[in-house]
């Protein structure tokens, strides 16, 4: 999917990866396979999106990538949710 999607995305444009999850293997995973494949893709700090396009005090990540925001129910109090912004640079 991260794929056929990676073909629409212009240079300078942005992919935004969402699940529902928490599972290592549908979150993390799949950025690390993508990234190895698509070398004209960065990954982008999480928490610069969120100073833009939220403002305020962003969450403590339940992962350890810096670029990429894991929500889960018994953190933050939420359903399970990941998102990874990447930049496609040519």
């Amino acid at each position: 999917m991260l794929s056929t999607a990676a073909l629409h995305v212009k240079p300078g444009g942005r992919l935004v990866y969402v699940t529902c999850s928490v599972l290592p293997e549908e979150n993390d995973d799949q950025i690390v396979w993508f990234l190895s494949n698509h070398t004209d893709f960065a990954p982008l700090k999480w928490r610069e999106a969120w100073a833009r396009g939220v403002g305020g005090n962003a969450p403590q990540s339940a992962g350890d990538r810096d670029d990429a925001l894991l929500l889960t129910p018994a953190r933050h109090g939420t359903d399970g949710f990941f998102i990874a912004s990447l930049l496609r640079t040519d």
